[in-house]
């Protein structure tokens, strides 16, 4: 009897055994497979953090540097990631912009924000400055609580976002100018009409002042439009034959009005080109508006054509002081201005670059010969034919 309980004793010892066993073995196996998952977890970020184009980093409570990607070493400019782990990122910020990283710091860690976005300039190996957009999320590893960051070179973006901020800036005040003037003279206009019967030379004189500031208020607006459609690739040409004649002499009769300026045609005004008669006329209406306020003591402005067999050549030529040579490269480029002298005039800086365009889209060319005490002549050429 006592052997029979022994054996049944055993036999229950046995299968507790057994049960501990198959328990065990399916932890390991859950573990196991735990384990797996975190391993192809770990590859597939590893994969995506490597070959993301955009700068990836880890980064300590600290701001230690854990790791980097092959996107941000190119973006610092640096060869081996060597070089910056275990450095901190505040040593590839300017001073000035120490506080942007410290706020990041304050509000992932101490605050326990989830995320953290900031604008922030960095400094390249060659010490060179850009402007990054800087995007960082925290996560669990071995716990500790670190930092993953995204950072984009938004240096090109940026310069837009102030270019465009600036020509906002620059136009509103621009266009509020003449308005203001034209509000004026046609309230002072209306005074004088209400209170004579008879139009005498002050209402003439009125009338032309008028007359002229609606005609800059009209450029400065064709110049936005313009600007717009250039940049959106949609500015149209209606080409046609054209003689030059049409367009040169009734160009700039807003210069005449105002009577600080004469225009000299010469050279062959008969010659003809294909092109859109509007659009060169905006054009020469640039050029021209650009000798008068660069040359304010220059009083005599000269538009001569010239015969270049398949070509004509068309320029403005002034006796003005003329363009340093420093700023000549960048005169046809958006939104510059030559600021030599600020008291000769403003303007929005689209004048230029949209005459050049002009011209490119006819297949011609737009140049300029100048120098400081010199004068300058502005010139473009158009085919004859198509």
């Amino acid at each position: 009897m006592e052997t029979i309980e022994s054996l049944k004793n055993e036999i229950l010892s046995l299968k507790e055994e057994n049960l501990k066993l198959k328990s065990s073995q399916h932890l390991a196996a859950v573990k196991s497979d735990e384990q797996e998952a975190y391993q192809v977890s770990q590859i597939r970020f590893h994969t995506v953090f490597e070959s993301s184009r955009l700068g990836n980093k880890i980064i300590a409570p600290d701001l230690r540097i854990l790791e980097v990607n092959p996107a941000l070493l190119s973006l610092l400019g640096y060869d081996r990631k060597e070089e910056l782990i275990g450095t901190r990122i505040l040593d590839y910020s300017p001073e000035e912009h120490h506080q942007h990283w410290k706020s990041l710091q304050d509000n992932l860690w101490k605050r326990s924000s989830p995320s953290f976005n900031l604008e922030t300039c960095l400094r390249k190996k060659d010490g060179t400055l850009i402007w990054c957009n800087v995007n960082s999320i925290l996560f669990e590893d071995n716990n500790e609580t670190l930092g993953f960051t995204i950072i984009e070179n938004i240096t090109t973006k940026r310069e837009i976002r102030l270019r465009k901020d600036e020509f906002i800036n620059i136009a509103s005040h621009e266009l509020k100018t003449p308005l203001t003037a034209l509000k004026a003279v046609v309230q002072l206009f209306n005074r004088i009409i209400k209170k004579d019967t008879l139009v005498n030379d002050k209402v003439i004189d009125l009338a032309h002042d008028a007359e002229r500031y609606v005609e800059k208020l009209n450029h400065l607006v064709e110049d936005l439009l313009n600007s717009t459609k250039l940049g959106e690739g949609q500015l149209k040409l209606n080409k046609k034959r054209l003689s030059l004649k049409e367009v040169i002499e009734g160009c700039c009769n807003h210069v005449r009005l105002n009577g600080t300026h004469e225009i000299k045609h010469t050279g062959d005004l008969s010659l003809e080109v294909f092109a859109d008669k509007h659009r060169i006329d905006q054009v020469l209406v640039n050029l021209v508006n650009n000798a008068v306020k660069y040359a304010p003591d220059s009083n005599l402005i000269t538009i001569d054509v010239k015969d270049l067999i398949d070509k004509v050549k068309v320029s403005v030529i002034d006796k003005g002081q003329g363009i340093s040579a420093e700023y000549v490269p960048y005169l046809f480029d958006r939104y510059y201005r030559v600021d030599e002298n600020r008291n000769r005039g403003s303007g929005l800086g689209l004048g230029l670059y949209i005459s050049a365009e002009i011209i490119r889209k006819h297949g011609g060319e737009i140049g300029v010969d100048t120098g400081a005490g010199k004068g300058t002549t502005f010139w473009f050429i158009l085919p004859k034919d198509l």
